[in-house]
């Protein structure tokens, strides 16, 4: 086996290993078996990039546009975190502290409910 193979192979063993489902898709670039991760994205471990599957009943545009709009929505509340996890780090005030942690909460149940909507 060629060394590139190989590491395609070692990808895909770690996907597995690390819970992600095989699906009976195959990339359209590489033609390698497509991986469904815990997220719910769906990643070629060969091209190490995600991958979307369009529905028949649905054009590309309409299906691109829902994944693009969940995926910067994710990315906004994880920024939020980062900015409320630096506050939290230099706040000394007990109450104040209280506020950020709610705040945090709030953004973590919001990540996950977003996460379960995108898998459905």
């Amino acid at each position: 086996m060629s060394s590139k193979s190989d590491t395609g192979a070692k990808e895909m063993a770690e996907l597995l290993r690390s819970g992600a489902k095989m699906l009976s898709y195959s990339c359209p670039q590489c033609g390698s078996p497509l991986f469904q991760l815990k997220t719910g994205e769906i990643w070629c471990a060969k091209c190490k990039r995600r991958v979307i599957i369009v529905p028949e009943t649905e054009e590309v545009s309409t299906v691109e546009k829902k994944q693009l709009l969940w995926e910067a929505l994710e990315q906004n509340l994880m920024e939020k975190i980062s900015s409320l996890n630096k506050m939290l780090y230099a706040e000394s005030d007990l109450s104040r502290v209280k506020e950020v942690l709610e705040v945090l909460i709030s953004l973590l149940s919001s990540i996950e409910k977003l996460r379960n909507i995108r898998k459905t």
